[in-house]
């Protein structure tokens, strides 16, 4: 598992780089930051959204600006052979080399400041600007920084509704070594999902006693253990009730002994019974963001 400051391979004739991520090629880390400024599109699929300080779920997709050096999941984290994930990275002086000089930029800028926690684009944005985030990937450099800053000055001209700012918490302060700690824990975990899972073995994969392993997580994570695996197995079953299993089954296999409390977690994270969240993306006007 790589340091958790995630470095790119900069093109030399190129000020912007894009990268492209599905389940034969993830993301080489989970929990991650990285000085970029990030735009993310996924377009489609439903799941976790961990940023800093803040957790909630994505449906059917997703658009989101963040700033530079805030910590987040992996959205490829816990996903099945469908995900596909679009984005583009770009260092904050593409926009702010020389403060004051090109007003015209200076909407960009505005939006920019807004995104420096995260802003995730509603359905109406997220379709039109992903088809042409998409599209840099195979644009030459010249081309690719115009598109860019179209897409920049699109998304800067949006009205209020049109996004939700997250309150994700300050930048990155965490060493680069505690991010590798839980990026290896993150990644034991994932592994033990499905069935019970140890928190004394989290512990001592982190080197950690387990006292001292449950602050940490904590610390780094705003969840308890107990909670970001709950998070986890109902982001799991959420997929799998996109299927036909029977519920019963869906909580087993998402690891789940005890229907009750699977029936309960479920509510409790998603507002609705399992058999609810069903018949709602079953039928016409799915969950939005």
């Amino acid at each position: 598992m790589q340091l958790a400051r995630q470095s790119f391979a900069q093109p030399l004739d190129s000020s912007v780089f894009v990268f492209h991520h599905d389940a034969a090629n993830p993301c080489p880390v989970l929990w991650h930051y990285h000085p970029e400024i990030g735009l993310v599109y996924l377009p489609q699929g439903s799941g976790r959204r961990h940023i800093g300080n803040t957790v909630s779920r994505y449906e059917e997709g997703e658009l989101l600006l963040l700033g530079p050096n805030v910590p987040h999941l992996s959205y490829g984290y816990g996903q099945d052979d469908t995900f596909e994930e679009v984005g583009v990275l770009f260092s904050p002086q593409l926009i702010d080399w020389a403060p004051g000089a090109w007003p015209e930029l200076d909407p960009v800028r505005a939006l920019l400041a807004r995104a420096a926690t995260g802003l995730v684009f509603a359905a109406t944005v997220r379709h039109t600007v992903g088809r042409q985030v998409q599209r840099l990937r195979s644009l030459p450099p010249w081309e690719r920084l115009l598109s860019l800053l179209d897409i920049l000055q699109q998304l800067a001209l949006c009205p209020e509704p049109a996004y939700t700012a997250l309150a994700a918490g300050p930048p990155v302060t965490a060493s680069p070594v505690a991010q590798e700690r839980l990026n290896r824990v993150l990644a034991l975990l994932h592994q033990r999902l499905s069935g019970p899972v140890s928190v004394p073995e989290l512990a001592a994969e982190a080197a950690l006693s387990v006292p001292a392993f449950c602050r940490f997580f904590k610390k780094m994570t705003q969840r308890t253990v107990t909670e970001f695996v709950n998070e986890c197995r109902v982001q799991q079953a959420c997929r799998l009730l996109r299927g036909t299993d029977s519920i019963t089954e869906i909580a087993h296999a998402s690891g789940f002994q005890n229907l009750s409390y699977f029936n309960r977690m479920f509510r409790q994270l998603m507002s609705m019974s399992p058999s609810a969240y069903r018949r709602t993306i079953a039928g016409p006007g799915c969950l939005t963001p």
